[in-house]
């Protein structure tokens, strides 16, 4: 069985602003945008929206720095029910530097545990996250 390496840490902040994160139930898109430390190593929460769109998220994300995104949003299905999916979002654009897209490669598995998310992908290019690839991953 493959355990998954924490190269950064995840202070109890961040965990509660995760657990509240999970449980919101939000009427819009609402998401979480994390980095990682460069001298510290440990997970910070950048950014956080309680009712966003999708362009307004990919305008914040940088163009050259890894990030980790967690997006929830509101689901109304055909027989009228509604759910609220998470994704996780490995953003690593081409041009990052080496050193931190293995910091964040070597993180990803640790925080999508500590997330308690089941459904992850991972973006190279800004465009590619767009309300397509969201529906087809629910």
């Amino acid at each position: 069985m493959a355990s998954s390496l924490a190269i950064c840490s995840i202070p109890d902040d961040v965990k509660g602003v995760l657990k509240r994160f999970r449980f919101a139930k939000n009427q819009g898109m609402s998401a979480l945008i994390f980095k990682i430390g460069r001298e510290t190593h440990k997970l910070e929460c950048e950014h956080q929206w309680d009712d966003c769109t999708l362009e307004e998220l990919k305008d914040e994300l940088p163009s050259q720095q890894p990030r980790f995104v967690l997006i929830s949003w509101c689901k109304k299905h055909a027989d009228e029910r509604i759910s609220y999916p998470m994704l996780f979002v490995y953003y690593c654009p081409n041009g990052s530097s080496p050193e931190l897209q293995m910091m964040y490669a070597g993180s990803r598995n640790h925080i999508v545990n500590e997330c308690s998310v089941s459904k992850n992908i991972e973006v190279r290019d800004i465009d590619e996250l767009d309300d397509d690839l969201l529906d087809s991953k629910f």
